[in-house]
């Protein structure tokens, strides 16, 4: 046979080579399943409440739908699993680690039951969370299964609200970049308009960016959307920083346009109308962004393709279940009913001690509508939408006939007992909202604890001094005391939960709350703002004469 013909043959054998089977995915292991839920359904419930109040982490809700869909996915064709090495070194280390989250779980949800505003704790669940199931999925398939399951557990984070002061710097910074861009195009147009904070000041009145308490909107959404995309397409690293940064910065344009269109809404038709038409951009601008990403992930899944056809295709591993199949099904069973066991003693904790509490006690608000120039002022419809308080009201009046003397003004918001009392109560704070409507924060005064005459509480004032700038020592200052008490007291504790230095004494007074049992008890908020008063040394000996005539015991526990 000549050297031709026998590559032809041996050519022609290669084509009529059937083609291998499809490796089939691996089994589910229900016990494993149950467990995972639980697990992540307590964590998913206690974040629940922040993404129900908060407007832009409401896509939290979807978020484990997502992480469970992309974590099923990859477990279609997960690789092999890599030979177990030797067992003690594993064991030890997924002993030590797993011994030590499932132990911080229950003391984490005794605290979060009691602090559900406190946001660290979230994080701390959802690493301990995370730490769980990573060390699962690592000592049943080793280094191979972790990094290919690992995205989609790791995706969850995405939906676990910012601490609030990386949330608040970063926030208001783009919020502010945002209205001096829109600043800066509606000039090209003619409208004259000044940017004070987060609020463009125009002839007809200020138009916000945002909710002053709120933040860029569909940004943490667009976040979202850029991983998610990323993992979708399987892009590598820098198409996935790439998808990343693209949706970022598809919000920020979206929210830059949007300010850009309400002033000009408000120049030509009023400011009523930007109330109208608020809403109704808002959600288009989510939509925008949303096809905005995918347009991204578009461009970048063409330029993959070609990448991947001009790799070399290697054939896949078949997947081993066998170290997967190596757990029983008894310690699945056992952490569940551990977790399950977590929360039962938990609200037993709770409702044991609530046998002690003192109802009643509390203090109300004596109006001054006698005052000088006493006013109402109305509260906006969307902050009543965010706060969601039972009862508010704010006010203003001068201090006496002299306009010299100084105005007053007065916010005051009660939370009756519930769940989400405390995270409501917490989302109304002078140094969030104030530089939002675009003062400057000159100082911060400590708190200085006032006792309510004829009663045994006191109230934590924290004095903040604001003003229109740094620069300017003569412009207005307006001092600002915000003071949150709870609405029902225990007999028992001496010490006020919202008065204290920060750092290891806020900490442990959150810690010594949940010891004592108490869980969202409602809330009283009072804000007093004064301007022209003098220093803020001489506003502190004015503040007691002022709360003398505001402040009353309540003569009911209604």
């Amino acid at each position: 046979m000549s050297t031709a013909s026998a590559s032809l043959e041996s050519g022609l054998r290669v084509e009529a080579t059937p083609p291998a089977a499809p490796v089939p995915p691996l089994p589910v292991r229900w016990d494993i399943v149950a467990c995972a839920l639980v697990l992540w359904g307590v964590l998913s419930w206690f974040l629940g409440a922040e993404w129900s109040l908060s407007e832009q982490y409401s896509y939290g809700w979807f978020v484990p739908f997502l992480a469970a869909a992309l974590f099923w996915l990859r477990w279609e064709n997960c690789p092999a699993a890599r030979p177990p090495a030797p067992q003690t070194a594993r064991d030890a280390i997924m002993l030590i680690g797993a011994g030590a989250a499932l132990l911080a779980l229950p003391a984490l949800r005794l605290m979060e039951v009691a602090n559900p505003e406190y946001r660290p704790l979230g994080w701390l669940h959802a690493f301990a969370a995370c730490a769980l199931t990573l060390l699962v999925i690592w000592r049943a398939g080793g280094w191979p299964w972790l990094r290919h399951l690992g995205f989609p557990v790791l995706f969850f984070l995405v939906a676990v609200p910012w601490l609030r002061g990386l949330e608040d710097g970063v926030i208001q910074q783009l919020m502010r970049g945002v209205a001096s861009l829109a600043v800066e195009v509606v000039a090209l147009f003619g409208i004259p308009a000044q940017a004070e904070g987060n609020l463009i000041r125009i002839g007809s009145g200020m138009v916000g960016v945002n909710e002053a308490c709120s933040g860029v909107r569909s940004l943490q959404t667009s976040i979202m959307i850029g991983l998610l995309l990323g993992e979708l397409n399987r892009f590598r690293l820098g198409r996935r920083i790439t998808m990343f940064l693209g949706a970022v910065g598809a919000a920020l344009f979206a929210n830059a346009f949007r300010a850009t269109y309400l002033v000009w809404i408000a120049s030509r038709r009023g400011i009523e109308e930007v109330e109208r038409q608020h809403d109704l951009i808002g959600y288009f601008i989510l939509g925008a962004v949303f096809l905005g990403s995918l347009a991204i992930a578009g461009l970048l899944k063409r330029g993959a393709s070609r990448e991947r056809r001009a790799e070399a295709p290697t054939p896949a591993p078949a997947p081993s279940a066998a170290p997967f199949f190596a757990y029983p099904r008894w310690m699945f069973v056992a952490v569940a009913g551990w977790l399950i066991a977590g929360e039962i003693a938990v609200e037993g904790w709770y409702r044991w001690n609530e046998r002690g509490l003192a109802i009643g006690g509390g203090w109300d608000v004596s109006w001054p509508e006698k005052a000088p120039k006493f006013k109402e002022i109305p509260i906006a419809e969307r902050t009543t939408r965010i706060l969601r308080f039972d009862e508010g009201r704010s006010v203003s009046w001068s201090a006496s006939e002299n306009p010299r003397d100084g105005g007053r003004l007065l916010f005051y918001f009660r939370w009756k007992p519930g769940r989400n009392s405390a995270q409501l109560a917490s989302d109304h704070r002078p140094d969030v909202c104030l530089p939002a409507a675009g003062l400057v924060q000159i100082a911060d005064h400590g708190t200085h604890p006032w006792s309510v005459p004829g009663t045994k509480r006191t109230i934590a004032f924290h004095h903040f001094e604001f003003g229109r700038s740094l620069d300017s020592p003569s412009s207005q200052r307006l001092q600002v005391f915000y003071g949150l008490s709870e609405e029902v007291t225990r007999a028992e504790l001496d010490f006020n939960p919202y008065e204290s230095n920060g750092g290891w004494d806020h900490f442990s007074k959150r810690f010594r709350v949940a010891l004592a049992g108490r869980r969202n008890l409602g809330q009283q908020m009072i804000q007093i703002m004064l301007y022209d008063s003098g220093s803020a040394a001489e506003v502190e000996t004015i503040l007691p004469k002022v709360l003398e005539h505001l402040i009353h015991p309540r003569t009911n526990g209604a």
